[in-house]
């Protein structure tokens, strides 16, 4: 094949798979704040792990902006963030996934340290959660705690959920069990799962930042403390759609793989190390049989 052609059959793979991601995010669960729970990130994170982090940006970038554009035309600041962090995030996958297969890290240690980070994450959430302002706390106001602020001279008063630290304790246990049993797990489905949930933690982190900072100076003439309210309030849909998101890859993307590695479509860039895991793990099992034969 050649250059010309690959580069073609690039922009046809973005292209159906931005229209994809753009379908994805239609399919969709409206949270308590307003915000949703969708397939978008679904469909960008196994671009992004099927051919690279530039296209797996691409496909999140056009596909999930596509769907602002379409539906928050009055509200740049959601357009210019949704552009940023899902190439961001896409590229991190991307990246990520194949520098680790590449350098063959230790993943069962990666997986470990990615559970510390959400363990992290899950006990700040419910410090904050405890330290808030039950006396309101019920199933019809979204299991919210209110925690008073002082910020810029001004009181105000955020919602923390209580979806942040349940859905950050299931994301902590899922990682934790897949790095003890990771003898289960291919190398690939490891390294896979590590880069989801970096990338993953940094769209929760990245979401929250740029809602406030964004709504801040574009929307809310530098009202920073009601665009920190609007941000803290679309957290557990993030958290909730990284969760959902990190399922469905790790399940999906390998027989999804296997099915299209073949294909001319798609250039396997990640064959490579299969082929070095294999000739290892051949020369371990030869090492096995001499051992056992001299014992």
């Amino acid at each position: 094949m050649s250059k010309n052609e690959n580069i073609i059959n690039k922009i046809v793979v973005v292209a159906m798979l931005s229209a994809l991601c753009c379908a994805g995010t239609f399919v969709q669960i409206r949270m308590p704040a307003g915000d949703f729970v969708h397939l978008g990130n679904f469909v960008m994170i196994v671009s992004a792990l099927l051919l690279g982090g530039i296209e797996g940006g691409l496909v999140g970038s056009l596909g999930m902006g596509l769907y602002d554009v379409i539906f928050y035309t009055t509200k740049p600041s959601t357009i210019l963030r949704t552009f940023i962090l899902k190439f961001l995030i896409g590229f991190i996958v991307g990246f990520l996934f194949r520098l680790v297969l590449k350098k063959k890290a230790n993943t069962k240690r990666l997986l470990f340290i990615s559970s510390g980070v959400l363990f992290s994450l899950f006990v700040f959430s419910l410090v904050l959660f405890i330290i808030g302002d039950k006396s309101q706390f019920s199933f019809d106001t979204g299991l919210n705690s209110v925690l008073n602020l002082n910020l810029f001279g001004s009181e105000n008063a955020i919602g923390i959920s209580l979806y942040i630290p349940i859905f950050s304790f299931v994301f902590f246990v899922g990682t934790l069990l897949a790095g003890i049993f990771s003898y289960k797990l291919s190398k690939r489905s490891q390294a896979a799962l590590f880069s989801i949930s970096v990338a993953v933690f940094v769209n929760i982190i990245g979401e929250f930042f740029l809602r406030w900072l964004l709504e801040g100076f574009m929307v809310q003439d530098f009202n920073f403390t009601a665009s920190l309210i609007t941000a803290t309030s679309k957290i557990p849909g993030s958290i909730i759609t990284g969760f959902i998101s990190v399922l469905l890859a790790v399940l999906i993307y390998e027989p999804i793989y296997k099915a299209v590695k073949n294909t001319s479509l798609f250039k396997d860039d990640t064959a490579y190390f299969d082929s070095v895991e294999n000739d290892e793990v051949k020369e371990e099992a030869k090492e096995d049989v001499l051992n056992a034969k001299e014992a």
